[in-house]
């Protein structure tokens, strides 16, 4: 028999359904097409993205290109254009116009990836701090010790607010024309036009005796900041501000820069040892712009080696920058977070791919007896095959074209050609898929729930090979352990949790049928037809059950797994802040007295606080060497109690003060150095009670000893004057409303640290984020493709479970049992996706935090600990449990639509 039209005729109109069937390959195609294409670059904006924004967060002095030396270059003005020199001061080109030539030639040396981030160059001399006194110094004025400042461009930075500016001086001249901030100036008790010097040797510094050697200094101006945000006040920072020490023992002294003319500068390099500081200004925010392995390498290089900053060549300055380690910290984290995605992208793409299959089963199974009509008038199997290719064709480009212009057009960084064809070949899986699901044997007439399963001798070889190379990748990771954070992606911690999946899904695929074979020999023994018949019904029908276990498995693998490592990192993000902070607020600063803390105790929403003093270096000795260590002194029993809940938290009752011997903690570094027993502390025995690794909220060195202030004044004679305050705060306050009480106990300038604050620091990071929100949206479409999987296999087992049901209804069965032989085709599917996939959820974040470094997502320290969110595991459960449900109705309510007249004419021809 020979083809003709009426078959093309037949095939156009039949191969239009199922509907269904085709709208689930359809935006299956389009889905993974889309992740494919617009995955990789949108994790290159993430990596750019968490680069610009860990620059951005530095401060100005470590994010700048700095430099400084003793001295003064060779200083000139031949070299200088008016592009450099044009809004300087008067006298400033003369003084350093052959400085800012110079510069500006280094900088055109720089890499174009950081030429483009950085502005032109600053710079400023500063002299040695001195002390100057009036003839007569009030009882209640600290001393005043300057360092006299110099710019080439001051008063564009700086107004005077009274006075006028100072003029130059030269060294036959008695008085120094200086200026002041206003915060300085009124610190230091210094009135325009008073003069102060140098105390004369051997005079007390409240004699008003001065030294006839240094220039008498004259305040000749009150300057404030234009602009006192500006970044360039980080380089010069006593520019604005006085800074005052006082040690409780000695009158205090107030520290500032004072402004002087360029000339005056470079007449002064006689009388004081000058120091310049020079930087280029970075802009964090353009880091977005540039590519972060050529910006890391032009770093490097602009960093390798000193360069000549003016034109004899003789003056050479090496620049730093704490963006080269910020950016492979950030690169790291990018990193990890890329490795840590792809873990999870791959999943949801393999159960996609793993669900188109099943869709072209529910094709197959629907046109079953229209293919068989078609082979029976002579078409031959090639040519049905080639037809289901064709429509494969149809329904896959198209969906997967469209989908990868959109993962491009949404996406705008360039991560290469590479994903966009793999995007686009992903259009051709429904046509595999539909082709190769053809087999001979559906053509031939019979059940299709009773179709012999297909036990290909190539599959179970390839399965085999499968396990024991996952077993040698997870090997390989395990024993290589955590990785160092890396510029780029490990391969090897995205393949081995892969090929694991695989592995595991193939090795429960063949587990799943055990107990319902072992379930169906029990119920032969039985008088029951539900066990019986929902059974065997489950081993005979076949065609949809590895692939819809394969999938559910793998889906709700990857919900675990996002759920886990989303825990994971929030509870790491938690723990970081509290070893940051210490305390739910802690300010830092000037000397607290007992009268300030003992106020902030008094503040409304303040539970309690303690005061951590970084006291004296002592030396310890003990059985196994001795060291020098740093002394923190707090009182042990309030510190416990504040961080008690804390990782790490200091241990509740391990110092009891004033006890003989006195108690002592040490640190676990400290401890394996020198021991722990038979210790001596500045020649005093002491008993060391425990050891912690770290203090919270101390950046110290981890080579300390922790004691109570009582006993640290009893050995030392000294006071106890800390300078960080560690708050706890009532379960119900608001830690900005108690940090702002706080700040008007203190008066004195400090900062503020909150942990609430730190921990939305840490996760508000852009790969942090990306890490979130890509982890949350593979938990629901997970969930997603479970239902999806869950309907398939309904349809796909439509046909035959109608007619058993509809055959057992004229035997008398009731709704009960119909309903429990339906659950016997879904429960068990259910029981090994979440058996199997909870499992595979758990080993895959073990593999993970076993493997990949963490510490970037949780601000450093150690490896966070795998957690888990029981919120996120329940609506898990929930979920996979409320769509079996689901499915188990809608079978039911199928079958009950099945006319039994045409199931008994089915079956009688």
């Amino acid at each position: 028999m020979t083809p003709s039209p009426g078959l093309f005729a037949l095939t156009r109109r039949r191969f239009a359904t199922p509907r269904s069937a085709a709208i689930v390959i359809v935006v299956l195609t389009a889905f993974a097409a889309f992740v494919i294409a617009a995955a990789p670059r949108a994790l290159v904006g993430v990596v750019r993205a968490e680069v610009s924004h860990q620059i951005s967060g530095m401060a100005a002095s470590s994010r700048d290109l700095t430099g400084d030396f003793l001295g003064l270059p060779m200083l000139g003005d031949a070299g200088a254009g008016d592009d450099i020199v044009g809004e300087w001061d008067a006298g400033g080109a003369l003084a350093f116009g052959d400085l800012g030539a110079g510069l500006a030639a280094v900088r055109d040396d720089f890499d174009p990836a950081l030429r483009e981030l950085t502005g032109t160059a600053e710079f400023a001399v500063y002299g040695e701090p001195f002390l100057v006194v009036p003839e007569e110094q009030p009882a209640d004025d600290p001393f005043s010790v300057v360092q006299l400042l110099s710019e080439p461009d001051a008063t564009a930075h700086v107004e005077v607010v009274e006075g006028q500016w100072p003029r130059d001086w030269s060294v036959d001249e008695d008085v120094l024309e200086i200026a002041l901030s206003a915060d300085a100036a009124q610190t230091m008790g210094w009135p325009v036009g008073q003069e102060r010097g140098v105390p004369a040797p051997g005079s007390s510094p409240t004699d008003g005796v001065w030294d006839e050697d240094f220039p008498v200094l004259r305040l000749a101006a009150v300057v404030e900041a234009i602009d006192p945000d500006d970044d360039r006040w980080t380089h010069l920072p006593t520019a604005l501000t006085a800074t005052v020490f006082d040690d409780g023992n000695s009158r205090p002294r107030a520290t500032a820069a004072a402004w002087v003319s360029p000339l005056s500068r470079l007449a002064l390099d006689m009388i004081d040892s000058p120091r310049m500081v020079v930087w280029y200004p970075v802009d964090g925010a353009g880091a977005q712009r540039e590519d972060p392995a050529e910006l890391l390498a032009a770093l490097r290089a602009a960093t390798s080696s000193s360069v000549a900053v003016e034109a004899s060549g003789e003056t050479r300055v090496r620049f730093a920058s704490e963006v080269q380690d910020v950016l492979a910290t950030a690169l790291s984290r990018a990193n990890s977070a890329s490795s840590i995605l792809a873990v999870a992208a791959v999943g949801p793409l393999a159960v996609s791919v793993a669900l188109v299959v099943l869709a072209a089963t529910l094709v197959i199974r629907r046109r079953r007896t229209d293919l068989a009509l078609m082979s029976a008038r002579g078409a031959p199997l090639a040519r049905l095959r080639g037809l289901l290719l064709a429509e494969g064709l149809i329904l896959g480009v198209p969906a997967a074209a469209l989908a990868t212009a959109a993962g491009v057009a949404l996406t705008p960084n360039d991560a290469g050609p590479l994903p966009t064809l793999l995007a686009v070949l992903v259009g051709v899986v429904p046509a595999v898929a539909l082709a190769m699901t053809l087999r001979p044997a559906l053509l031939e007439r019979g059940r299709s729930d009773l179709d012999s399963p297909v036990r290909s001798r190539a599959a179970r070889i390839l399965g085999v090979i499968v396990v024991i190379v996952a077993a040698a990748a997870v090997a390989q990771l395990l024993v290589r352990g955590i990785g160092r954070g890396t510029e780029s992606i490990d391969p090897l911690v995205v393949v081995a949790p892969l090929l694991a999946t695989v592995a595991v899904a193939l090795v429960v695929v063949r587990l799943h049928p055990l107990p319902i074979a072992a379930a169906l020999r029990v119920s032969r023994r039985g008088r029951g037809v539900v066990g019986l018949v929902g059974a065997a019904r489950n081993l005979r029908d076949s065609a949809a059950g590895t692939t819809a276990v394969l999938a559910m498995l793998v889906a709700v693998a990857v919900a675990v797994f996002s759920s886990v490592v989303l825990a994971t990192v929030d509870r790491g993000a938690v723990v970081a802040a509290q070893r940051d902070v210490g305390a739910d607020i802690r300010l830092s600063g000037p000397y607290f007295d007992p009268d300030t803390i003992e106020r902030m105790r008094g503040t409304d929403g303040v539970s309690d606080a303690v005061g951590i003093l970084a006291g004296d270096y002592l030396g310890v000795q003990g059985p196994d060497g001795s060291a020098s260590v740093q002394i923190m002194v707090t009182e042990a029993d309030r510190l416990a109690d504040i961080q008690r809940g804390m990782v790490g938290a200091f241990p509740v009752g391990a110092i009891t003060p004033e006890s003989d011997p006195i108690e002592v903690v040490m640190s676990t570094e400290l401890g394996a150095d020198v021991g722990t027993e038979g210790v001596t502390l500045a020649g005093t025995p002491v008993e060391v009670t425990a050891t912690l690794d770290r203090l919270l909220g101390i950046s110290t060195s981890t080579s300390i000893i922790v004691m109570d202030e009582v006993d640290y004044t009893a050995l030392t004679t000294r006071g106890f004057f800390p300078r960080s305050v560690y708050v706890d705060i009532d379960a119900d306050a608001d830690p900005q409303v108690v940090a702002a009480s706080l700040d008007e106990v203190v008066g004195a300038p400090h900062s503020t640290a909150l942990l609430e604050e730190s921990t939305a620091e840490i996760q508000a990071s852009p790969a942090v984020t990306a890490l979130r929100f890509v982890l949350f949206a593979a938990l629901v479409i997970a969930v997603g493709l479970s239902v999806v999987a869950l309907l398939l296999v309904a349809g796909v087992s439509q046909e035959s479970r109608s007619r058993a049901v509809a055959l057992l209804r004229t035997l008398g069965l009731d709704r009960r049992r119909a309903r429990g032989i339906v659950a016997w085709e879904f429960v068990p599917l259910g029981i090994t996706a979440l058996v199997g996939g909870v499992l595979l959820g758990v080993v895959l974040p073990l593999l993970v935090v076993g493997s990949i470094d963490l510490r970037p997502f949780t601000g450093g320290g150690g490896q966070p600990s795998l957690a888990v969110d029981p919120l996120l595991s329940g609506i898990l459960i929930a979920a996979v449990v409320v769509a079996l449900a689901l499915a188990v109705v809608g079978g039911v309510l199928s079958a009950r639509t099945t006319s039994m007249a045409a199931v008994l004419r089915t079956e009688e021809d």
